[in-house]
């Protein structure tokens, strides 16, 4: 994943680095103890600092981060209080409806746990909290019995984190049917794009004189695009990651931008405006293959969060971004 504290924040983290390093298992979401019925209260669940204990069904709810609010919207849930989205000028993701302002009230780049209390919240989501460790987790649950993920952040897969979602609000009847959903786009799409099954992409950020590419095979990205039948290029699959950019990315300089065209299609972010022009306007780059065929994307932030860190409500707006450059190999 592209670096921000693992995502910490894109409007700064892509300005200072995006972190390509969501890492996510095919692990089932903690099983809440007890075995209670779908929609049964109270329920407990585990994660990564405890367990949480949700007396009741949650009738106003803070999420902080922009995965728990995507599902949390999505499954109904009333939710009273919400980080605000990466970039000032874009109030929420850009495939989910925008709330009132003052939902928006806290900053994921530093939560303000007065501001979290002013909310009421009698259940706090943080399975994608950017900034929650353990001392903030114990602070939060002295608010409200918190969520959070269940062995590290971006740790799961966006199925597991939907299904420990719908488990706190009593919905896992709907939470499996946005599951579902999101299955089933991505049928539609690889059945409307058989040609992509089997080649190869490469997604990267220009980041100064450093190309950050995420290639490990426990990125959540790797994971999306392999769930479309697509693969990391051989020569970049086998080669070793450097967790000193991210956990799972090696960094290619100017000098080895060849190597881009061992794929088929290029998707790359860019930590500032300069990085973009600097990328498109090298002649190295300009003569690769791909470029020059046009199967290159100059991938929007938001697109880049989204595939750093899917959930399962956006993910028909993914491929949609996603369409324009995979259709050209893929139909």
């Amino acid at each position: 994943m592209l670096k921000i504290r693992r995502l910490a924040a894109l409007s700064v983290a892509l300005t200072t680095a995006v972190t390509l390093a969501a890492c996510g298992g095919a692990e089932e979401p903690p099983p809440a103890e007890g075995g209670q019925a779908q929609g049964a209260f109270p329920v407990t669940l585990r994660n990564a600092f405890g367990e949480t204990r949700i007396p009741a069904k949650p009738q106003r709810v803070v999420t902080l981060g922009i995965n728990d609010y995507a599902v949390a919207t999505a499954l109904g849930a009333n939710v009273v209080g919400s980080v605000k989205y990466y970039y000032p000028d874009v109030p929420m993701a850009p495939y989910v409806p925008a709330p009132a302002p003052e939902v928006l009230g806290l900053d994921s780049n530093g939560i303000s746990l007065e501001k979290v209390a002013e909310y009421d919240p009698d259940l706090i989501l943080a399975t994608s909290g950017i900034q929650l460790d353990k001392s903030m987790y114990d602070k939060l649950t002295g608010i409200a019995p918190t969520v959070a993920f269940e062995k590290e952040l971006y740790g799961s897969t966006m199925e597991a984190d939907a299904l420990t979602i719908g488990r706190a609000l009593g919905e896992q009847a709907k939470a499996q049917e946005l599951i579902n959903a999101a299955g089933a786009a991505v049928a539609r799409f690889k059945a409307e794009l058989p040609r992509i099954a089997g080649r190869s992409y490469l997604f990267g950020q220009a980041r100064g004189p450093v190309l950050p590419m995420v290639v490990g095979k426990d990125n959540l990205s790797t994971k999306f695009m392999t769930s479309l039948g697509m693969k990391v290029p051989d020569a970049f699959a086998n080669a070793p990651a450097n967790a000193d950019l991210a956990p799972g990315t090696i960094g290619l300089s100017y000098e080895r931008v060849e190597e881009l065209d061992a794929a088929d299609v290029l998707f790359m972010t860019f930590a500032g405006p300069g990085d973009q022009q600097t990328f498109e306007s090298n002649e190295l780059v300009r003569r690769l293959d791909l470029m020059r065929a046009g199967r290159y994307q100059a991938t929007s932030i938001h697109t880049a969060v989204m595939l750093q860190a899917p959930n399962v409500v956006g993910v028909q707006w993914l491929l949609d971004q996603l369409r324009p450059t995979l259709q050209k190999i893929g139909a």
